[in-house]
């Protein structure tokens, strides 16, 4: 047996997975995460191009404006980290990358960067409201993270948390419970690593999603049920000046160290080191690093210049990123398959009369890339339903179908997977569209799951092409399902869907909109993987 299988086996449970290559989603945080289209030659021409994570969004106003002063026309394209290093490698044209962590691209470039710098800096931590800091002690002392994983185990700290395979928020805090608890800062190896800790930890994770920012709006509509948040630093803060008094956040460091996203600059092609200097140049310049800090409460890289009000100055242990592949793959496969709460992921499908064609066929594509057809990719392998999830398909037209359910038990994954295939290739159209008629079915299914397994994340995806045309309208649906009562809608804008309504939907429901008009279907059923 291989080194690889035995470390696979040593973290119990994992049937089936010894065959997975690495797969690492570090979607990074925005509110505006929406799939961007590859770069073509015609795009900006004479641009530097940048591949960024996607939180830099709010930033990108000053940094092309600095690099215009430095005499570098920037053009910036967004991606969360797996992405990143998959489009690169790929050979996409990109002059330089721009991830949160620098760590992963670093061992899974297939060409290692011309140059690296950092631009900036978050610290990963805990925000965790002032009655529960108190009740728990650590507004005393901080916490270790094993002192956050035996309050969580024992269902006296509910959180909200990214989820690690889509987002680098998670990912971080998921790696430094595992170097914390194996006391390494780095060098950690798969037979260090704790399941029943990472265990415990994840239990306490209530609210889940593939955006630090999406993650964190979420918390602020609604914060009752939950006792704290995982995130950057920098979004915590902002979190605060939204939420009451009584919800607000402290921000706690465990006291055995942190991941910080390091922000590097990352050259990709040599012949353009004169304007990747520029641009180094400009973005670490004096006036822009005290702009981004004092705006966008991120630590800057260079001396003399001010933390943002609400951040600590005190120094804190920084834990490393795992620097082995294997110990990366066996900690993500593990978490999906065995130590993260079960799932369950409600499907409404529109097979009305307009989609026929090839929106029929770009459906029946995106249902088996979820069925884990084509596991080629990183993003595919864990974007495919997993181990001990509960998958329920409901088309509607002007009426709504009988829903299949099929359940992803460890032992017949594969018979699961075929089950989903053949469901989408007898997928038919016909007649009108009863959106909402179909949601509220949804939303009773998922009530009774969520009375029966209080444990589960549920929640619901609705793909529509057009307006609704029957049944009950959406004032019909408010009236029936309370939005505090409401499961979590992501609905796909496509076709002629209503994007008033749809972004109604998703507002009266806390979910969110993905579009699904500017990439590939497929794309955005993986991108709505993160937050099931």
């Amino acid at each position: 047996m291989s080194t690889r299988r035995r470390s696979l086996r040593r973290l119990g449970g994992l049937v089936g997975l010894a065959t997975l290559s690495l797969s690492l989603g570090l979607t990074a945080c925005s509110k505006q995460d929406t799939p961007t289209q590859p770069a073509t030659e015609a795009d900006d021409a004479g641009a530097f191009k940048v591949l960024a994570g996607s939180e830099l969004r709010d930033m990108e106003p000053a940094l092309v404006k600095a690099a215009a002063d430095a005499g570098v026309k920037l053009k910036l394209q967004y991606a969360g980290t797996l992405d990143i290093v998959e489009r690169v490698n790929g050979g996409e044209a990109f002059d330089a990358i721009l991830p949160p962590n620098g760590a992963y691209p670093a061992l899974a470039l297939t060409t290692r960067p011309v140059a690296s710098d950092k631009l900036f800096y978050s610290r990963v931590a805990l925000g965790v409201k002032a009655a529960k800091l108190k009740a728990l002690g650590w507004d005393a002392k901080a916490p270790t993270w094993a002192d956050i994983a035996q309050a969580a185990g024992k269902g006296q700290l509910r959180y909200a948390m990214t989820n690690p395979t889509s987002s680098n928020t998670g990912m971080s805090a998921l790696f430094a419970v595992a170097s914390a608890v194996a006391g390494k800062t780095e060098d950690l190896a798969v037979s260090e690593v704790k399941p029943e800790v990472l265990k415990a930890f994840l239990s306490g994770q209530k609210l889940t999603a593939g955006s630090s920012g999406w993650l964190a709006e979420a918390f602020v509509k609604n914060p009752a049920p939950l006792d704290a948040m995982v995130n950057y630093e920098a979004v915590i803060l902002r979190a605060n000046a939204q939420l009451p008094q009584a919800d607000r956040l402290t921000l706690v460091y465990p006291r055995d160290g942190v991941i910080s996203a390091d922000y590097p600059l990352m050259l990709i092609k040599p012949g353009q080191r004169e304007a990747y200097n520029k641009l180094v140049a400009a973005f670490k310049a004096k006036a822009l690093q005290t702009e981004l800090a004092q705006s966008a409460f991120v630590r800057p890289s260079v001396a003399d210049v001010s933390l943002a009000a609400g951040l600590s100055s005190m120094a804190v242990a920084e834990l490393s990123f795992p620097n082995k592949l294997d110990v990366i793959d066996a900690v993500l496969s593990a978490y999906q398959g065995e130590w993260r709460a079960p799932a369950t992921s409600i499907f409404v499908l529109d097979i009305s009369g307009s989609m026929k064609g090839q929106r029929l066929e770009d459906m029946r594509t995106a249902l088996k890339v979820l069925a884990g057809a084509d596991a080629q990719t990183a993003t595919a392998r864990y974007a495919r339903f997993q181990s001990r999830e509960q998958v329920q398909l409901i088309a509607f037209s002007d009426a709504v179908e009988p829903a299949l359910a099929v359940s992803f038990d460890p032992q017949g994954l594969e018979a699961a997977r075929a089950e989903v295939i053949r469901y989408a290739d007898a997928l038919a159209v016909k007649g009108g569209t009863g959106i909402y008629t179909a949601m509220a079915q949804a939303q009773r299914m998922a009530a009774e799951v969520k009375a029966r397994e209080p444990d589960r994340l549920v929640s619901i995806v609705l793909l529509t092409d057009g307006v609704n045309t029957a049944g009950d309208s959406l004032a019909d649906f408010k009236a029936r399902v309370p939005s505090q009562q409401a499961t979590r809608v992501f609905p796909i804008l496509f076709g002629e869907a209503s994007n008033d309504e749809m972004t109604q939907l998703a507002q009266w429901t806390g979910g969110r909109v993905f579009d699904g008009r500017k990439a590939a279907l497929a794309v955005v059923f993986k991108e709505i993987r993160g937050y099931q």
